[in-house]
C-alpha cells in the first residue's frame, strides 16, 4: 500500500480547501495502525473474506456480493477493506474512509477486551451483534459531530442492522443505546476509545476540519 499516492501526481488540486486530502487519509490510517497495532488489506482480494462471504450469506446473516462490496470487514487486527485508502471511490469519500477506519478500529477494542469469545458472539448472537455495532457506530456520532457541530438521526443507523441479520427487537435496542449516546456526544463527550486515538491526530493534522465550537 506505500507509495500508491505516488501515482497520483496532483490530486490534491481535485479537492476544494478545507476537505481533507488523499495524502492525510492515508497519513491518518497509518497513526491508527501504529497505535492500535493493525493492518489493512483489500478485500476483494482475500480468500478468507470471500469464505465469509459465502458463510454470511448461508446463514442469512448478509447477502454475499454487499457484504463484499458495501462493508469493510474486521477480523482479529486485520482490516478488509472494499476500497483503496486515499482513493474516492463511489461512496467510498475520503472523509467517510476516515470514519471507517475509526468504527473498523473500535471493533478491535472490542477484540481487545473480549479475546476470541467476541467473534463468536458476533456470529452466532443478533443481540450481541447490534450491541456490538451499536458501540461502533458510537464513533460514527462522535466524528460526525466533531466535523459538522450536529449528529445524524439515529433511526436510520439502527434501522441499517437489518442488514446485519438482527432481529427487530435488537434494532429497537440499538436506536435507544444511540439515542443515549447521541446526547453525551452533543454534550461534548468522546466515549469510544478508537475516537480519542482519531482525534489525536485530527485535532494535530486537520484542526481546520473541526466544526466551530460554542
Amino acid at each position: 500500500m506505500k507509495g500508491y499516492l505516488q501515482s497520483l501526481p496532483g490530486v490534491g488540486a481535485l479537492f476544494q480547501r478545507g476537505e481533507i486530502q488523499p495524502a492525510e487519509v492515508w497519513a491518518f490510517y497509518q497513526h491508527m495502525q501504529s497505535r492500535l497495532r493493525t493492518k489493512t488489506a483489500n478485500k476483494a482480494d482475500s480468500l478468507e473474506m470471500q469464505l465469509a462471504a459465502e458463510a454470511l450469506q448461508r446463514m442469512s446473516i448478509l447477502d454475499r456480493q454487499r457484504f463484499l462490496e458495501k462493508y469493510a470487514t474486521t477480523v482479529g487486527r486485520t482490516l478488509y477493506l472494499p476500497f483503496e485508502v486515499g482513493v474516492p471511490k463511489g461512496s467510498w469519500d475520503l472523509w467517510v474512509q476516515v470514519v471507517v477506519c475509526v468504527h473498523e478500529h473500535q471493533h478491535v477494542v472490542q477484540h481487545d477486551e473480549e479475546g476470541p469469545s467476541y467473534e463468536l458472539a458476533y456470529l452466532t448472537s443478533t443481540s450481541a451483534r447490534a450491541r456490538y455495532e451499536a458501540e461502533a457506530y458510537t464513533c460514527n456520532l462522535e466524528l460526525h459531530y466533531w466535523r459538522y457541530g450536529t449528529l445524524p438521526a439515529v433511526r436510520p443507523i439502527a434501522e441499517g442492522l437489518k442488514h446485519y441479520g438482527c432481529r427487530p427487537e435488537d434494532v429497537e435496542v440499538a436506536a435507544h443505546t444511540l439515542a443515549l449516546t447521541s446526547v453525551s456526544v452533543r454534550h461534548g463527550a468522546v466515549v469510544s476509545e478508537a475516537t480519542h486515538v482519531a482525534l489525536e491526530w485530527l485535532n494535530s493534522h486537520v484542526p481546520h476540519l473541526r466544526a466551530k465550537q460554542g
